[in-house]
């Protein structure tokens, strides 16, 4: 394992001795895979403004092609704009929902903005921090008939009614929050380098359910539910970087 490593690095090394150092007014461009790894703390899920405890969600992870482009504003500092394809998790009960297995599904972009700090753009290995703010777009939510069911069933239990039919609509509020960076460049030949990243985003998803279903005398009831979940992800990602 050793000599593996060490015909590794020594080929990195080999292959950087054409490198040029990153300086003021220069692009770089990294294409890679960005693997969204979340760590979810969710709220009850209050219905018809009554929280009701354990009933909680978590969302899987997913991974997929992101491109960033930084503009060095000086040897140093950078100004990086993170963006990917779209994202697409699974929602989840948890706790007291956890056997019903899969409650609906969205689709977000997570575009950064990002200010970073160039430690050694000179060298073959170049480190870099950032800070920066998120915007996390959320889209194609969709909830699943276990979960409208599971609210019409909750309503019946509750209020001794006997409400059936109809379907549940899912929307999550688009959020703010600040991304935390750490990652490294490693110099190849001439203007190519490859990228090691791995960032912490505040993500916030407010989640609104709307059922629509029918009492027994067959009228349109509406009942609203809500939970909220931080998703605060991990991302880690890699890939091949040009500079011009």
């Amino acid at each position: 394992m050793k000599f593996r490593f060490a015909l590794i690095a020594g080929a990195l090394f080999l292959a950087a001795g054409n490198a040029v150092a990153q300086s003021q007014g220069d692009w770089l461009i990294r294409a890679g895979v960005g693997f969204v790894n979340t760590d979810v703390s969710s709220d009850d899920l209050v219905f018809e403004g009554i929280p009701l405890e354990g009933y909680q969600i978590d969302v899987n992870n997913n991974a997929r092609p992101i491109i960033n482009v930084t503009w060095m504003a000086t040897d140093n500092v950078g100004i990086e704009l993170l963006g990917a394809a779209p994202f697409r998790h699974g929602i989840d009960g948890d706790g007291a929902l956890e056997g019903l297995g899969r409650l609906g599904n969205t689709k977000h972009l997570p575009p950064v903005l990002s200010a970073q700090w160039h430690f050694m753009p000179g060298n073959t290995l170049r480190p870099y921090a950032g800070i920066g703010l998120n915007y996390t777009y959320f889209f194609n939510e969709s909830a699943t008939d276990t979960l409208h069911q599971g609210i019409i069933g909750t309503a019946n239990a509750a209020t001794g009614s006997d409400y059936a039919g109809g379907s549940s609509d899912l929307s999550i509020s688009n959020s703010f929050g600040i991304a935390l960076q750490l990652g490294l460049d490693v110099a190849l030949e001439n203007d190519w380098f490859i990228n090691f990243d791995v960032r912490w985003i505040d993500i916030e998803a407010d989640a609104r359910i709307t059922s629509s279903t029918f009492d027994g005398a067959g009228q349109p009831v509406t009942l609203n539910s809500r939970v909220k979940a931080d998703l605060d992800p991990w991302v880690f990602s890699t890939g091949v970087g040009f500079r011009f």
